[in-house]
């Protein structure tokens, strides 16, 4: 008896397999962009909460302080700082808050020493 080709048994067994493989590998590839955009997201709201630090830090005392409880739109990202007094007249602490649809994407925090005021 010869047989050549494939039965059907085999063909519907081979089909699942690749099925199983294709399904898999599409749950990595999801997961992968997921974890991309979330990436994204953290580094965009890093770097915007940097930027604001650095404008702050660059300030004198009067324009310093107008940053104090500064609420603000930076494209898709909420901004929010807040200046706190420390210990000693002229040391104050620097909170940059970057938010996204009510949800905290970064937070950076500095200290700020004011002189000659």
């Amino acid at each position: 008896m010869n047989n050549k080709g494939l039965t059907l048994m085999e063909i519907i067994i081979s089909l699942a397999l690749i099925q199983i493989t294709v399904v898999v590998f599409l749950s990595i590839i999801t997961t992968c962009v997921m974890i991309n955009v979330k990436s994204k997201e953290k580094l965009d709201a890093l770097n915007i909460a940097q930027e604001y630090i650095e404008t702050i830090r660059k300030q004198d005392y009067e324009n310093f302080i107008k940053y104090d409880d500064l609420k603000e739109m930076n494209g898709k990202y909420e901004v929010d700082t807040d200046i706190n007094k420390k210990d000693g007249n002229n040391l104050f602490e620097v909170v940059v808050k970057v938010t996204k649809d009510e949800k905290e994407i970064a937070n950076l925090k500095t200290l700020k020493v004011i002189r000659n005021r």
